[in-house]
């Protein structure tokens, strides 16, 4: 039988993850001061969690008052939604656009430059061949667009975050397209502009 192990591969095996105690080599011996650790010591705990005893995460105890019965990480359906979601993701494409003027154009007298930091919008077009502008849901939020229609699904994270309030949208129906225009916002937008 091929693919089997024997009793001697799987103690082989069982030495090779745990070694034997009567080892005599100086990497096995425990050094003083070093504790044991494993998977659920990657990473850093809170202060506040160590001294309370209490753990955080999906698995940390409800707030007492209040009438939730779920943890907010396992409340989160935008994922789970994605990812079962049996609709064919739509092609895109993503440009920046900024508004120059000729002086910044002929005289380079703004700061702007041809980088994509001085980029004041964020165009993104989505083909969805054989559907209708009546059928296609949009829904804008600071940090991502969700496009629905029968046919499709697109959820994009944007690489920037956005103004909903100042976007826009428009239905090309030559090309069964959504062009989808959006107002960055950034930090540094006065060193940019």
């Amino acid at each position: 039988m091929e693919g089997c192990l024997g009793y001697q591969d799987i103690k082989a095996l069982q030495d090779l993850v745990c070694p034997p105690k009567d080892s005599d080599s100086d990497d096995d011996l425990p050094q003083a001061g070093a504790r044991k650790l494993g998977p659920g010591h990657i990473g850093v705990e809170s202060a506040t969690n160590v001294v309370s005893g209490q753990h955080a995460g999906p698995h940390a105890p409800l707030e007492e008052g209040t009438d939730d019965i779920w943890h907010p990480s396992e409340a989160d359906a935008a994922h789970v939604s994605e990812a079962y979601d049996p609709r064919e993701v739509p092609e895109y494409e993503m440009k920046f656009k900024q508004a120059v003027t000729a002086e910044d154009v002929f005289l380079s007298m703004g700061f702007k430059t041809p980088s994509t930091a001085s980029c004041e919008w964020l165009s993104i077009l989505v083909k969805m061949p054989r559907e209708s502008h009546d059928k296609i849901e949009l829904n804008v939020e600071s940090e991502a667009i969700d496009v629905r229609s029968p046919r499709y699904r697109l959820h994009l994270a944007t690489p920037h975050p956005v103004d909903p309030s100042v976007s826009s949208a428009k239905w090309h129906a030559d090309a069964s397209a959504l062009e989808v225009i959006l107002k960055l916002v950034r930090e540094l937008d006065d060193v940019n502009f």
